[in-house]
């Protein structure tokens, strides 16, 4: 076999790695909403989220966030929370609402440096959602009916 054949096969191999990579992101992004977002909430969550002002919410929390493959770091998205709602905003996506009656519960996620909060639902629509608060806010969510683990 000449050098160049070697050279052929081994171009080969990279190309057909690099399509089944970006042909696999592609799926597993079309399954869950597209880079950055995430599924919409199911009808009878959706007529419980309403549109609410700042100031209509009990707390608001700065930090980061991980939504679907998109990273922000503080002060680029803040979760602003009420008894009945949550609204994570991240400023390059569009707001995530979610019900209370959607979530089943907050789980805490550890990073290197600082400890977030993750959404659990019975649909799995927010798996892909990480919010880290600036501070402890685990005690702060607790006290507005949004228990953590």
């Amino acid at each position: 076999m000449s050098s160049q054949a070697g050279s052929g096969i081994v171009l080969l191999a990279i190309c057909a790695l690099v399509a089944t990579t970006v042909f696999v992101g592609v799926r597993r992004r079309e399954k869950t909403g597209g880079l950055g977002q995430v599924p919409p909430p199911a009808p009878e969550y959706a007529r419980r989220i309403t549109a609410l002002r700042d100031e209509d919410y009990d707390l608001v929390l700065r930090g980061g966030a991980w939504v679907n493959g998109i990273n922000v770091t503080w002060p680029f998205a803040s979760l602003l929370v009420s008894r009945n709602q949550i609204e994570l905003r991240v400023q390059v996506l569009m707001p995530i609402r979610i019900a209370r009656a959607e979530v089943t519960g907050l789980r805490r996620a550890r990073g290197p440096f600082s400890r977030g909060f993750k959404f659990r639902t019975a649909s799995g629509r927010l798996d892909k959602v990480t919010f880290w608060p600036v501070g402890k806010a685990g005690n702060q969510l607790t006290e507005l009916g949004w228990p953590t683990r």
